[in-house]
Formats: structure tokens, sequence, C-alpha cells
């Protein structure tokens, strides 16, 4: 581990998902005083929002046209709002909104050179992102989100006419673990990758939930984050040795001096099942 700060981005497709794939990591990263930030792709008003996908799903006619783009306005900005609360409590404050509509999330030059900019800008050492081959890899946003920030690190490492900033070299990309879950259908079972890395957070796993509760105008907070960090950050935490986890899939293989070995290996080794047993059934605090 480097001894000087770091400087973490992590790259959602939606509002929602820098908190629910990175939001321990980030906390921890924010507490040791590195540098944290996120951007968001997409305003995400077409996913989970309580009003444009879910109360006009049920109307026999929907608005349109500038009364449509009105009511997305007004969305956009509340969950904007939401993400600002959340970055809070995690203890970070920059986040970039690119303002992509997700209505159909593409990878063109266009968002690529505007990505790649910000990254210049930015300067992360270690990007967090989607798998890019997450679902099909071509209908899946989140893919295309991962897809989109993988041109971006590339291009950042070049210089662009368009740009002052000189260039950006990322050091490491982790991917959401998410990617590499159990199937749920046809393209899941291409897999082949698995996570790799995995974050302790039971330490901050209340203020992961506390921050997944700001999201209400997606349905994150209440039962529903709850459900989230028991079933995914619990699985990682397990398949870790911990309460709660986050599982990221490491883009570059790395090289050591000396064979690496984590206290959490050598704790372990060094304890009786019991032992290890107890550090994973903490349970999350749901009052």
């Amino acid at each position: 581990m480097s001894d000087r700060p770091l400087r973490i981005l992590s790259i959602g497709a939606h509002p929602a998902d820098i908190f629910d794939q990175s939001g321990g990591a980030m906390a921890h990263h924010a507490a040791r005083g590195d540098y944290v930030a996120c951007v968001v792709l997409t305003h995400g008003v077409r996913v989970h929002d309580k009003v444009i996908s879910d109360s006009m799903f049920h109307r026999d006619q929907v608005p349109t046209g500038d009364e449509m783009l009105q009511i997305i306005a007004e969305r956009s900005d509340l969950k904007a709002e939401e993400v600002r609360k959340a970055c809070g409590i995690l203890g970070f404050q920059d986040v970039y909104f690119f303002g992509e509509d997700d209505a159909v999330l593409l990878m063109t030059e266009g968002t690529v050179r505007r990505l790649a900019a910000m990254i210049r800008q930015i300067k992360p050492d270690i990007v967090l992102t989607h798998f890019p081959r997450e679902g099909d890899a071509f209908s899946s946003s989140h893919a295309i989100a991962g897809q989109i920030t993988m041109y971006a690190i590339n291009h950042a490492a070049s210089v662009d006419p368009a740009d002052k900033n000189p260039p950006h070299r990322v050091a490491q990309v982790f991917f959401f673990g998410t990617a590499a879950g159990i199937r749920r259908h046809l393209w899941d079972a291409e897999g082949g990758y698995y996570n790799d890395v995995f974050i302790d957070i039971t330490d901050v796993v209340e203020k992961k939930l506390a921050a997944m509760d700001c999201l209400v105008s997606q349905g994150y907070g209440g039962a529903y984050a709850r459900k989230r960090i028991e079933t995914s950050d619990g699985a990682f935490g397990q398949s870790g040795g911990v309460a709660y986890g986050e599982g990221f899939i490491s883009l570059n293989s790395e090289t050591h001096y000396f064979f690496p070995v984590t206290d959490y290996a050598l704790q372990r080794a060094r304890s009786s099942d019991h032992e290890n047993m107890a550090l994973y059934s903490y349970r999350v605090k749901t009052d």
C-alpha cells in the first residue's frame, strides 16, 4: 500500500450505483485522508424512479414533449440532491454529474472524450466502475458505462488537442464485483471472471446504509437497502472472512518485491473456526 494519499474515483451509470457497489470502500479512503470523488454518468430518472418508472407505468397515457422533459428535469434535480447528501455521509463532497440521458446510453466518441477530459482533470490513481462485460455486454447500461470508462481511461493517457490538461495514466481499475454474481440468466453463465479483491466494510456498514437511505427516489432506502447489504455485502464479507464486504474484480495483475499476505489472511490462519465465525456473524443495525 502506498504511503502517500491516493486519489479514488468511482464512476457509476446511475446515481445509486456508486453507493451500493463501492460506498464502504469510498468511506474508508475518505476517512484515511485520501481524495475521493465520483462521477454519475446519467441522471437515472428512467431507472427505478418513483415517478418516472413507477407511477407512470400504470397510466393509460403519459405526458409527452415539454411536459415530460420538465418532469425529468425536476426528478434529475431531486436525485442530484440525494446523491450529494449520500456523499456527505460517506465523507466526501466532489461529485460530477455527467448529464447523459439514461434512455439509451451509448459509447460514442463524444462521451469518451468528455470523460477522458474529466479523468485528466481529477487525476485518479484508482478508478472503480462497472465490469464492461456485465450481463450481455450489449443491452446493459452498466456494461456500457464500464466500456465508456475503459476507453476514456485509455484516451486520458494521451494528449487531446481540445484539452489543456496533460495526459494522465490510471494505476489500477477495480470493477464492481456484482458482475461475477450468481447466474440469473444466460449471459451470466458466460463468466470466467471472479472477484479477487474484497474490502472489509463492517466498521462503516451503518454509514453505507445511511447513504443508501438517502436514495428515496430510486427506492433504495428502507427495506431494500437493508436487504441489499445483507445479501450482497454479507455474501462478499463471508467470502472474505468478515461480516460485510464489497467485492471487486481487478483489471491488472500486480508486481510485488516480496510475497504479499494480508493481515486478514494471517489473522484467519491464527484463529480457530469459532473465532473466525464470530468475525462474520455481526449483523447491521436496522433501527
